[in-house]
């Protein structure tokens, strides 16, 4: 019988102590209970032997452990021994399955704000969809327009060049209009106009059919023209919103704009392969394969009016006349002035970190020169009918790896600095491979290394020019983050075309000293160098080494 009853009384201070998670502390206060109760149990022992009776011990309270699965469970001794509450904590279960789903839910969680996340994730797939949508046209489009309609190299490259430009022009003139309607109006707006569009090009075939080939021709010319501003629509007020999303959930962008990079180039990838499917099965029918692209460009509009057609605030994307000052009076509206005055206000807007950023972002673009430069270099090392490859190592790299990368520069801005110096100077590494491995297993190397630099830097370095663009409303100007990204865009916009023919005359010039098409690889290489040495220099002495100046709200409690 005193055996059973110091075996109770064992039990209860293992438990005690198992439960608290300060342990030596408690330990001695359970000891301290135990031979108090021992010495309660003899005299209870004692008094039943002299009374003549037989001895029941106590029935004592069993607490059954839920510890481990219960995080922050009060320990058992808070009543008994008087342990402090805020010290004795139970220890918190490891959770099982946090393996491959939790990573991959973390993947798709660029922001913490549920609300926020929610509308990243509608912008970001609604951006993927419109990808998919324009693959299945453009994959076949130039060998439509070349073999149907009988158009030169020369005129193709034109009309691209004429889209590309007047792509950049909307874009600048629809963020302004993004500050006075608001993003979310715009990207609606935008997809709206793709959605539009798509159709155009599958009925290519009855134009052709009805009016001849010169009318589908100029019929074509304005289609692809009108895809090109519609996209150029949607990019800089979805550059603004995914901005105000960040600043509602007080955090850096950069994932957010490395998971759009990620999902669009899937989109892209997907609708490269849907288009050839419906090639093939359509029995090389082009107006069929082009019909599938209004599909997906329908969805993606039904998913943004889902998203953000509800006219509310909560976006963060409100209309600049309607936005309050933080005192909730609108005084900013009662600000007048001059055009001067506005230029003095405006350029007064953007910090240093904004311009030192874009002094980076500038000297990497002109390495950034277009893709047909690496191609030129490839066809002269390899089988022409392996090119399509180099493009799908490229694409695959690049959507697998943005949205991590884009993670691991959301967590400071030295993570955020470090990926994109690491971006860069792999950049130099696949000019290398380009200009001096002349082999199949060097065109794959660096195109491997054009995939990678572009997840670690594209939506990257767009998450840190977004950092410094400013949010709030500026008194006598509203919001300007449309504007800004309008102007951001076209600067990058005009240092493109000019990577692009300076890209030309290095590659003549090696060419013409009989050392291949490789100029231009050496040119990108340097600048690659040059923007490393800036990005070093403003982060160690300028304002991109500063956690305080990022775009970010506080965070509730």
């Amino acid at each position: 019988m005193h055996g059973v009853v110091l075996f109770k009384i064992g039990i209860k201070a293992v438990r005690s102590v198992n439960r608290c998670h300060c342990r030596n502390s408690c330990r001695r206060l359970v000891s301290l209970n135990t031979s108090a109760n021992n010495q309660e149990t003899n005299t209870m022992i004692s008094r039943a032997t002299t009374a003549g009776q037989p001895f029941v011990a106590p029935r004592m309270p069993v607490t059954r452990s839920r510890s481990l699965l219960v995080r922050q469970r009060k320990c058992v001794s808070h009543r008994v021994m008087g342990c402090p509450k805020t010290v004795c904590t139970a220890q918190p279960a490891p959770q099982e399955g946090q393996g491959v789903g939790s990573k991959l839910k973390q993947l798709v969680t660029p922001f913490s704000n549920p609300e926020a996340n929610k509308k990243m994730l509608a912008l970001a797939t609604a951006q993927m969809l419109c990808s998919v949508a324009t693959l299945i046209h453009d994959t076949y489009l130039p060998v439509y327009m070349s073999d149907v309609l009988q158009m030169s190299n020369s005129k193709i490259g034109n009309l691209q060049a004429i889209a590309q430009f007047l792509s950049k022009a909307s874009g600048s003139v629809s963020g302004i209009f993004a500050d006075i309607l608001s993003p979310a109006r715009m990207v609606i707006f935008g997809t709206l106009l793709t959605t539009i569009n798509k159709p155009m090009f599958a009925a290519s075939g009855i134009v052709y059919s009805t009016f001849g080939a010169i009318a589908c021709l100029y019929w074509i010319t304005f289609g692809k023209i009108f895809d090109r501003m519609s996209k150029g629509i949607r990019e800089a007020p979805s550059k603004a919103l995914i901005g105000d999303l960040a600043t509602q959930s007080g955090e850096s962008a950069a994932a957010a704009f490395s998971l759009r990079q990620s999902m669009a180039t899937f989109g892209a990838l997907f609708g490269a392969a849907v288009a050839a499917a419906a090639y093939k099965v359509s029995g090389q029918n082009y107006v069929v394969t082009f019909a599938m692209a209004g599909v997906p460009a329908l969805v993606a509009l039904t998913l943004v009016v889902y998203a953000f057609g509800t006219g509310g605030t909560k976006d963060g994307s409100a209309p600049a006349a309607s936005a309050a000052s933080p005192s909730g009076e609108g005084e900013d509206e009662q600000v007048q002035l001059t055009f001067l005055q506005k230029a003095k206000a405006l350029l007064g807007a953007f910090q240093p970190a904004y311009w030192q950023a874009l002094i980076i972002v500038s000297i990497l673009y002109f390495a950034r020169f277009d893709a047909s430069f690496v191609t030129l270099r490839a066809k002269t090392v390899m089988d022409k009918a392996s090119l399509p490859v180099l493009t799908s190592i490229i694409m695959l790299t690049q959507a697998v790896l943005a949205t991590p990368m884009g993670l691991k520069a959301k967590e400071s801005v030295a993570s955020r600095n470090m990926v994109i110096v690491a971006g860069i100077a792999v950049l130099i590494g696949a000019n290398a491979s380009f200009a001096f491995i002349p082999s199949f297993t060097g065109m794959a190397l660096g195109a491997f290394c054009i995939g990678v630099h572009m997840a670690m830097t594209h939506g990257v370095t767009i998450g840190m020019l977004s950092s410094y663009i400013p949010q709030k409303t500026i008194p006598g100007l509203g919001k300007i983050t449309g504007t800004a990204w309008s102007f951001t865009d076209m600067v990058l916009g005009v240092i493109l075309a000019y990577s692009n023919s300076l890209a030309g005359f290095l590659a003549d010039k090696t060419a013409q000293q009989g050392l291949g098409n490789i100029g231009c690889f050496f040119g990108g290489a340097t600048a690659c160098a040059l923007s490393i040495c800036a990005m070093i220099i403003f982060s160690s002495f300028g304002s991109l080494g500063r956690d305080d100046l990022i775009n970010q709200t506080k965070k509730a409690a």
